[in-house]
């Protein structure tokens, strides 16, 4: 075994082995015998030492004996230049003929020891071929002897090679020139690691901000969410929020006023949309003919209601349009009495007892038509005062006790059966007498008390350690906690802590912006949300009878007055910022996203629907409000 200098210069045809996958053996053979000539080709007039084919290349070496020979090292250098633009040539020529070959060359020269056996072995061999390696995806690349002999006499060629200090497998740190395009890959690849290390916390906030259900995922959502850095969860800017609730609320109030009947009232639904069967459209008529003649107390007072209470809605005689039929629900002896005592409305018109919900209704009517500037004037307004108050007297049979807590049904057997929507359906009442600056049955004081106690009553009722936490549907302790209901109250206790100066516990505030924020991941409806009433009471004729009344709850509506509302408190006493950020985004999916939906089937169902969907949008201010 001889040890020698040598000059090693070692090439290799990128993605060779690719190719060998998708071409014809027969075809890559022929391509790789071609370039391999032309390669080898260019050193003919410094004939290698030795040549050994490497499959996707070749080894050429030439012996040093005396050491690195000038003329030959020029020799190899500026036949490995040629090398890379000869073969470029040749494979777009062979590319002509339809097959996609290799079409790039990388080439690494070095000098050094080798050891000469049965075959060479030693330094140069292993950094020429690290070399060839540091040339991709195609190139030239020098150690650094034979950089400094090259550029000895010809120094532009140090212009076009880039000095690098590279670790080199098996070699250590080794300083190397390369003469290569530019590549964005190669710039980039010390960064690589840097980037890669930004980008997995990146991207995993990227994941969180999506909503996907990772380990401190919700945290790091509220975090964005109070710098306002959502990208994927975006908040509707308040014009759209306030132009879309603006253009519903319309389109609502003309839905409402064509729902009425020749007498002025309100039908109980809207027309059905589905083609009916002659016998199915028969009894229609037949239904729609006696609601024509039998008025439906709950239904038209609640309408009447939202109507009054909405904003501007551009129409100057719909107000007018409405204030006949105050005067309806007082006809025909539809106002039970008694002996000279009052005892409410019945819920519809075939029954034979009186119920809190069309009573409380009736007053909210009533308030609202005295709180609505220019609609009542002179007598016409002192009419509508007196029968406020005789409302008012009629409501307060569904309050046997002194608890805050209202009733459904008058003289129940057990006046502790308390309804907590009865009870928010007072509390509505009792703050639209306020607003109208009307007292309860001529005395203030007496109404600021009511409002104090009834508010306090369902402040107390509310259970946080539920899931969710919220309102009961009845009195029963076993009954479910309805979102409906729940959202309703909550609107209503934000309405009379910013009015009337009413203190919220601690939970009740805590719990609603993750209950609106689950409220907007749902849908416009809930499939079933009804609260039943099955209570014993005696009613106004004397006779022992048990009620039974099914409510449904409304989540929808509500859950826009509940956001509405606490925005405008935040804005009030501050809120924390991320909470801030997701009661707007909720807010605003359910006005816009959800909205048309919502709308769709308050417009194709029963009336209150629609009612209760008007009263939620008139709770966001109007595109001309500061």
């Amino acid at each position: 075994m001889a040890d020698l200098s040598a000059l090693a210069l070692i090439y290799d045809i990128r993605g060779f082995t690719a190719a060998s996958k998708r071409l014809k053996t027969a075809d890559l053979g022929a391509f790789a015998t071609g370039a391999h000539r032309v390669v080898l080709d260019l050193f003919a007039a410094q004939p290698p030492t030795f040549v050994k084919n490497l499959g996707d290349g070749h080894l050429l070496l030439w012996e040093c004996p005396t050491g690195l020979d000038q003329a030959l090292v020029e020799a190899v250098v500026e036949g490995a230049g040629r090398a890379r633009t000869a073969f470029a040539a040749f494979a777009q020529a062979q590319r002509r003929a339809g097959l996609e070959f290799p079409g790039q060359v990388g080439i690494g020269v070095a000098f050094g020891e080798v050891s000469r056996s049965d075959d060479y072995y030693g330094r140069a061999l292993n950094l020429a071929g690290r070399l060839q390696n540091e040339a991709r995806p195609e190139g030239l690349a020098l150690d650094g002897s034979v950089f400094e002999a090259v550029t000895r006499r010809h120094g532009e060629l140090r212009e076009r090679f880039k000095r690098a200090k590279v670790h080199l497998k098996g070699l250590g740190s080794t300083i190397v020139y390369v003469d290569r395009p530019f590549s964005w890959a190669r710039a980039l690849a010390p960064w690589v690691k840097v980037l890669a290390v930004l980008a997995l916390p990146l991207a995993y906030l990227a994941l969180c901000d999506a909503g996907l259900g990772l380990p401190a995922g919700e945290s790091l959502r509220r975090a964005i969410d109070a710098k306002g850095w959502s990208l994927l969860r975006p908040v509707v800017d308040d014009a759209t929020l306030r132009s879309t609730a603006d253009a519903q609320r319309r389109r609502l109030a003309e839905a409402l006023l064509a729902a009425r009947v020749p007498g002025g009232w309100f039908y109980t639904s809207f027309p059905t949309r589905t083609p009916l069967r002659p016998d199915q459209a028969a009894v229609e008529a037949e239904r729609r003919a006696e609601e024509e003649r039998s008025l439906d107390v709950w239904s038209t007072s609640q309408a009447v209601f939202a109507l009054l209470q909405a904003p501007h809605l551009g129409r100057a005689d719909y107000e007018r349009d409405l204030r006949p039929v105050l005067d309806v629900v007082f006809g025909d002896g539809r106002l039970v009495e008694v002996e000279g005592r009052l005892w409410g409305w019945r819920p519809r018109h075939d029954e034979v007892y009186t119920q809190a919900e069309p009573t409380l209704w009736t007053v909210a009517a009533l308030a609202a038509a005295l709180r609505r500037p220019g609609l009542l004037e002179g007598p016409e307004r002192a009419e509508v005062v007196r029968r406020l108050a005789r409302a008012q007297e009629a409501a307060m049979t569904f309050r046997p006790l002194e608890t805050g807590a209202w009733n459904i049904f008058p003289q129940q057997t057990s006046p502790a059966r308390y309804s907590p929507y009865s009870s928010a359906l007072a509390l509505l009442a009792l703050l639209e007498c306020r607003a109208a600056g009307e007292p309860w049955q001529g005395d203030a004081v007496r109404l600021e008390r009511l409002i104090a106690e009834t508010a306090g009553f369902l402040a107390r009722t509310f259970e946080s350690g539920t899931s969710p936490p919220g309102w009961r549907r009845t009195s029963e302790s076993s009954d479910k906690v309805s979102n409906g209901l729940t959202l309703q109250i909550l609107a209503t206790l934000l309405r009379a802590e910013a009015e009337a100066g009413v203190a919220l516990p601690l939970p009740v505030l805590a719990a609603i912006p993750d209950l609106l924020v689950e409220r907007a991941a749902a849908r416009a409806h809930d499939d079933y949300d009804m609260g039943e009433y099955i209570v014993p009471f005696t009613s106004h004729e004397g006779r022992a009878t048990s009620g039974k009344e099914g409510i449904n709850f409304l989540s929808h509506p509500w859950a826009i007055e509940c956001a509405s509302r606490w925005l405008a408190r935040a804005a009030r006493v501050g809120a924390d910022a991320a909470d801030v950020v997701r009661v707007r985004r909720a807010l605003g999916h359910l006005v816009v996203d959800v909205g048309p939906e919502a709308l769709g089937k308050a417009e194709g169902g029963y009336i209150f629907v629609a009612s209760e969907t008007l009263i939620g949008l008139s709770s966001v201010p109007t595109p001309e409000s500061p």
